[in-house]
């Protein structure tokens, strides 16, 4: 892997995040991290990290009904869903899995991580699979943040790297383009012994969007039924190879 050897860094940059710039911070409402599971029986674990593009619950007002990865049509259609499936299909066996919205966490990246216990669970619960996929929540990322947004994610992923199953572990960078968090999250692999997926170039393309089929522009800016099997994709691409 090679890492860049410097951060680029918006002249205009403030503190709005991504999510605000695509009209999607009414997103991820309340503190709680939402999770969905299925337990029991599997041959092997998967544990997925996301936001809103990984799980979100019913939200009327912006035209959201269904609890799964926003702006998928389906459950199944959604990126943390296809990867389990496509997991499931190369092993030919049935997992186990957990999908957890930290976009709490995205958005206070400096909180001391042992008040989520839910994370040491997901540690003690010693998955095969990990998938890291978050940062389009946080703040915007300049000089000053970098360093301690790379150390959450570092921070956040090592545990997983060196729970009882050793899994393979992949961090996102960002659907929505962000250079600065892309290398950060490029970099908290690095230091972690941890793969990196780079999605960047995805956001950048209305096709790979729910563009038309939803009212609300910050649902219409998710991941489509395309955009969420692109990302599952490059996801997969690093997971097994």
């Amino acid at each position: 892997m090679t890492l860049s050897t410097a951060i680029a860094f918006s002249a205009t940059a403030t503190p709005q995040s991504d999510a605000a710039r695509m009209n999607a911070e009414e997103m991820n409402p309340g503190t709680a991290l939402l999770s969905t599971e299925r337990i029991g029986g599997g041959a092997f674990k998967v544990l997925i990290y996301g936001n809103s593009i990984a799980l979100h619950g019913p939200k009327p007002s912006i035209g959201w009904t269904n609890r799964w990865g926003m702006a998928a049509s389906a459950r199944e259609k959604d990126f943390a869903h296809l990867v389990v499936a496509n997991l499931e299909a190369r092993r030919g066996e049935r997992a186990d899995f957990r999908i957890r919205n930290l976009a709490t966490l995205e958005r206070n990246y400096t909180a001391d991580l042992a008040t989520f216990p839910e994370l040491a669970d997901d540690v003690s619960w010693a998955p095969d699979y990990v998938v890291i996929a978050i940062g389009e929540n946080a703040p915007t990322i300049d000089e000053t943040s970098a360093p301690a947004y790379t150390d959450f994610l570092a921070s956040l992923t090592r545990p997983l790297v060196e729970s009882a199953n050793h899994p393979r572990v992949v961090l996102r960078s960002p659907f929505w383009r962000n250079v600065a968090k892309a290398q950060c999250t490029e970099r908290a692999a690095a230091l972690t012994g941890a793969r990196y997926a780079d999605a960047s170039a995805l956001g950048d393309s209305d096709e790979n969007k729910a563009i038309g089929l939803f009212l609300h522009s910050g649902v219409a800016n998710h991941p489509g039924d395309l955009g969420m099997r692109r990302l599952a994709d490059i996801v997969l691409a690093e997971l097994t190879r």
